[in-house]
C-alpha cells in the first residue's frame, strides 16, 4: 500500500525526546553506579565478543565512555539516555507511519518519554538498547508494509544484527512478527530476497558472539537455567498480567490496550495486524517459559502506544465536534487536546520517584521505593562497602596485606571494589559469578582472604579458619542486596586457587 503519511511533528516529538534526556542526564548522578554497571565498568577492561551474562555491544559503549572521559558516571550514563530519547523519537515516528497527525504523534512521543521506561534509560546496560532496537525493526517493518519498499528489509537486517548483539531478545520479535505475518495472510512478504539479505546481514554480525559462546561452553544456556530455577514458582506467573499495566505506565493503559484492539480489529489497521498478533504470541509463550521476565515485551509497547495515539487522536476530535454543536464554545471544557497530555505529564510525575532517583537516597529507608523499583537500591553504598574492607584490610599484619585476596560473592561487590579500592590501596578484586569467573583465579595462589558476602559454611570447605571481621551497611540505612552482608577474614586455605577456583563458579 502506497500513501503519503501526514506531516512530521518534529516540534513536539523533539520536545519529548528533549524531556526524556534532560530529566535522564539531570538525575544521572543523584545517587550512585549500579552493581551492574560496576560489572560493566570492569568488563570493559577484559574487551571480548561476549560474555556469559550478555553479548559485547553494551560493554563496549562503556568502554568507549571510559577511554574518553574516564569512570565518570555521567558519562557512563550519557549513551543511554540518548538512546532513551531516540525511542521517543522512533515512537513519534510511528505513529505517523500509521496515520497519525500531530496530536498522535505528540502523544505517542511523551507516553514513551515520560513512561516507566525511564528505568532502562538512566543506566548503562543493555535492556535500553534492545528497546531501541524493537522499536526501529517495528518502524521499518511499517513502513514495509505501508510502502512495499522491500529493500528496507536490509536496515531491518542491521538493526536485528546490532540488537542481537546487545541481547538476544529481539530474535523473540523476529520470530513473533513473522507468524502475525503468516497468520494475517501476509507470508508472502517472507518470500522477498531482501528478507534473506537481511537476515544474513544479522546472522554475520551475530556470528562473533555466537563463536564466543562457544568457544566457552555456551554459558548462556547454563545461566539460563539457573534463573529458572531461583525464579521459579507461580508467583512470577500471578504477578505477570500486573507489571505488563505498569510497564509503559498505568496512566497510558487505555492508549496502549486500545492500539492493540485497533491492531487487531479496525480494517483501516489490517496490513499492521501482525504486530498485535505478536504481542499476543509473545505475552502467552513468556508467561508460559519465562514468567520472571515480563520486562521482555517491552519493546512491543511503542507501536502500541503508537496505534492507540492514532486512534485517541480521533476521538478527542469527536468529542470536541460534539460538544461545540450542543455547548457554547466558551463553556466547553475539553477545548483541546492538551487535556490528555497534561493528565500523561501529571501522573508521570507523580510516579517518577519510582523510576528514578529524585528523592535523597535516605528516604529509601522510610519509603521502601526499591522494593517496586530493584535498581533504586542496588546504586547505594557501594563506596561504604569498599570502606569497610579497606579497614579490614589494614587491621591486618603487614606480612598478611602483603599477599591478600579480595573475593566476593557477587560481580556487584567485585566491581566496586576494583571501582575504589585503589583509592585505598586494595589489590584487585575476584569473584566466580559470571564472567568474573574466567578473570580469575586469584592471585597468589595461596594466602590470607578477605570474603565478602558469603555464609561462613560455605567458606569453611575452602579455609580451616573462618573469622567475621565486619558487617556491611550503607549510610543512609537503605534495606538492599548489601545491607548487612558480612565480611570475613579467611586463614588456613587448603589448597591452592587454582585448583579450588573452578568450585567457585556460578552464573546466574
Amino acid at each position: 500500500m502506497r500513501t503519503e503519511p501526514p506531516r512530521f511533528a518534529w516540534p513536539e516529538v523533539a520536545a519529548a525526546a528533549l524531556l526524556a534526556l534532560v530529566v535522564l542526564l539531570a538525575t544521572a548522578t543523584r545517587y550512585g553506579y549500579h552493581r551492574d554497571e560496576l560489572y560493566f565498568l570492569e568488563a570493559s577492561k577484559h574487551m571480548a565478543w561476549g560474555y556469559v551474562d550478555q553479548p559485547p555491544l553494551s560493554v563496549a559503549l562503556v568502554w568507549l565512555s571510559r577511554v574518553l572521559f574516564g569512570e565518570s558516571l555521567f558519562w557512563m550514563r550519557v549513551p543511554p539516555a540518548l538512546a532513551d530519547a531516540a525511542t521517543v523519537l522512533l515512537a513519534g515516528l510511528i505513529a505517523r507511519e500509521l496515520g497519525g497527525k500531530r496530536f498522535a504523534q505528540a502523544l505517542a512521543a511523551l507516553a514513551v518519554a515520560v513512561s516507566p521506561f525511564l528505568i532502562a534509560g538512566h543506566l548503562a546496560g543493555p535492556t535500553i538498547y534492545d528497546f531501541l532496537a524493537w522499536s526501529a525493526v517495528s518502524l521499518f517493518v511499517v513502513r514495509i508494509i505501508r510502502t512495499g519498499r522491500e529493500r528496507l528489509w536490509v536496515a531491518v537486517g542491521v538493526v536485528a544484527g546490532l540488537g542481537l548483539l546487545d541481547k538476544e531478545t529481539i530474535a523473540l520479535l523476529a520470530v513473533a512478527l513473522a507468524v502475525g505475518l503468516v497468520l494475517n495472510r501476509q507470508a508472502k512478504m517472507l518470500r522477498s530476497p531482501w528478507v534473506w539479505v537481511g537476515l544474513a546481514i544479522a546472522g554475520l554480525l551475530w556470528t562473533p558472539n555466537l563463536v564466543w559462546q562457544a568457544h566457552h561452553g555456551w554459558p548462556i544456556f547454563e545461566m539460563s537455567r539457573n534463573l529458572r530455577r531461583e525464579h521459579s514458582g507461580l508467583g512470577f506467573a500471578a504477578t505477570y498480567p500486573g507489571i505488563q499495566i505498569l510497564l509503559p505506565g498505568w496512566w497510558v493503559l487505555p492508549v496502549w490496550l486500545g492500539g492493540l484492539v485497533a491492531l487487531w480489529r479496525e480494517e483501516r489497521f489490517r496490513p499492521y495486524r501482525s504486530f498485535a498478533v505478536a504481542y499476543v504470541v509473545l505475552f502467552v509463550a513468556l508467561l508460559v517459559a519465562v514468567p520472571d521476565r515480563p520486562y521482555y515485551l517491552a519493546g512491543l509497547y511503542p507501536i502500541l502506544i503508537a496505534a492507540g495515539s492514532v486512534v485517541a487522536e480521533e476521538v478527542t476530535a469527536g468529542v470536541r465536534r460534539f460538544l461545540s454543536r450542543r455547548v457554547p464554545r466558551k463553556r466547553i471544557l475539553w477545548r483541546s487536546p492538551s487535556a490528555a497530555v497534561v493528565f500523561v505529564l501529571v501522573a508521570a510525575a507523580i510516579g517518577l520517584p519510582v523510576s528514578l532517583p529524585v528523592l535523597p537516597a535516605h528516604a529509601l529507608a522510610a519509603v521502601p521505593l526499591q522494593k517496586l523499583n530493584y535498581n533504586l537500591g542496588e546504586q547505594i553504598g557501594w563506596p561504604a562497602l569498599v570502606a569497610e574492607v579497606a579497614r579490614v584490610d589494614r587491621s591486618l599484619p603487614a606480612r598478611e596485606r602483603r599477599s591478600v585476596v579480595l573475593l566476593t560473592s557477587n560481580y556487584g561487590e567485585a566491581g566496586a571494589l576494583d571501582r575504589f579500592g585503589p583509592r585505598y590501596g586494595l589489590p584487585q578484586a575476584y569473584s566466580g559469578h559470571n564472567s568474573y569467573w574466567w578473570w580469575g583465579p586469584p592471585r597468589p595462589a595461596i594466602g590470607t582472604t578477605i570474603a565478602v558476602g558469603f555464609d561462613r559454611l560455605g567458606l569453611t570447605r575452602t579455609f580451616m579458619d573462618v573469622r567475621r571481621a565486619a558487617t556491611v551497611h550503607n549510610p543512609a540505612g537503605v534495606d538492599n542486596d548489601e545491607e548487612g552482608q558480612p565480611v570475613w577474614v579467611c586463614r588456613g586455605q587448603r589448597a591452592t586457587w587454582p585448583r579450588i577456583w573452578p568450585q567457585f563458579r556460578h552464573y546466574g
